[in-house]
């Protein structure tokens, strides 16, 4: 999981808070309006880099969905249409990750098995808001990811726990993408190039799981050095 800076209300998109304005008691249950949830995905798809929330797969307006860091508890939640408590997760359709769905497209392969938002539902997870995020988790060159060894307060190793098992952060196309993404950076690395080349953002887009290759990266530098 990486850092994202919580967005600011004043940032979100004008057309969002003009129906907002216009509905200043709505729950985000009754927020139809096509143009303003499009922009406002979008928005939070740019600042995100182009990648989920929590797995850091690559996304874009056609396979993701806008997620809520506070769960809307079936519409109790008060902060529902808040800008601050909103952020872009993978998986635009959780039907097609029923059992019986045969992917056609790499997207499609990606979500073949619910993880991230549509399977977290009303479940406390690490936020990708808190400063402290990174440090919850640790990757492994089999692609998974589990719980930091740095972590020592309970209450923290439980929460990190949490999130890897109600995400599903290592349901097998993750691992294996992950894998994948740490192998090529490895690879990347050895051909001569730097760190800030093979993780550099490229038109407002970061390399897919960007986290695990980093780890890849700092990794194979220290056993260089050791």
């Amino acid at each position: 999981m990486r850092y994202i800076p919580e967005p600011a209300e004043s940032d979100a998109p004008d057309v969002f808070k003009r129906w907002k304005k216009r509905h200043p008691n709505a729950k985000y249950s009754a927020f139809h309006n096509l143009k303003a949830k499009a922009e406002l995905k979008d928005s939070l798809i740019r600042r995100q880099k182009f990648l989920c929330c929590y797995c850091e797969s690559r996304i874009d307006e056609n396979n993701s969905h806008i997620e809520h860091i506070e769960p809307q508890m079936g519409g109790l939640s008060e902060n529902s249409m808040d800008y601050s408590n909103m952020a872009a997760s993978c998986i635009r359709d959780p039907k097609k990750n029923e059992p019986n769905f045969i992917p056609k497209t790499f997207d499609e392969l990606v979500g073949v098995t619910l993880h991230c938002g549509h399977a977290r539902g009303c479940n406390r997870v690490v936020s990708p808001y808190d400063p402290r995020c990174e440090k919850f988790f640790e990757y492994s060159f089999s692609g998974k990811v589990s719980v930091s060894e740095s972590l020592t307060d309970p209450e923290e190793i439980e929460l990190a726990r949490d999130s890897i098992e109600f995400l599903r952060l290592n349901v097998p196309s993750l691992v294996l993408l992950r894998r994948i993404a740490m192998f090529e950076a490895v690879k990347m690395l050895g051909e001569g190039n730097s760190p800030e080349f093979i993780l550099a953002e490229i038109k407002g887009k970061l390399p897919p799981y960007y986290s695990a290759a980093k780890t890849a990266i700092e990794k194979t530098l220290r056993a260089q050095f050791a």
